[in-house]
């Protein structure tokens, strides 16, 4: 019995490689994001709403208002203020909303393997990680970015 390299008899999967987390990029303004190692908490949710246009006593549902995360954001401290001042914008009163897109790459990392857009992105929460002076790693920087609308396109 003979199997290609991206299919499984047994679940019927096939499709593109897996991607490896350490394998993406992110950008703002299609500018570079500077060192983000980490980010977290993307996903969407469609909101649950109960239709009463049935006859019977069950409950019917429907979808509702569609919301994304908001998604935080980490990297290395490097005393720089790009990320304090984005964040800075809706404390003066002056929101500056950001399109941001992040990059699944190939293992090789050549290519796109898939890709997220997220549009009229905006800071919510800025944060530096508590410093020790008994531990020799470093600090940690993250924002916390609210997404409006997000756009996922495959490969």
């Amino acid at each position: 019995m003979k199997f290609t390299p991206h299919q499984n008899k047994e679940t019927q999967s096939v499709g593109g490689d897996a991607h490896l987390t350490r394998n993406f990029t992110v950008e703002f303004d299609n500018v570079p994001g500077g060192g983000v190692h980490t980010y977290e908490g993307l996903h969407t949710v469609s909101e649950r709403v109960e239709s009463g246009d049935s006859d019977d006593h069950f409950s019917r549902f429907r979808p509702g208002t569609p919301t994304v995360s908001t998604v935080t954001f980490h990297r290395d401290f490097a005393g720089t203020d790009d990320w304090f001042k984005w964040f800075k914008t809706g404390l003066d009163g002056q929101v500056e909303r950001k399109s941001m897109a992040i990059r699944h790459l190939s293992d090789d990392l050549s290519k796109t393997g898939s890709r997220h857009n997220g549009y009229n992105c905006w800071v919510k929460k800025w944060k530096l990680s508590g410093l020790n002076s008994k531990n020799s790693g470093h600090a940690q920087e993250s924002i916390e970015v609210v997404i409006e609308t997000l756009e996922f396109s495959a490969g």
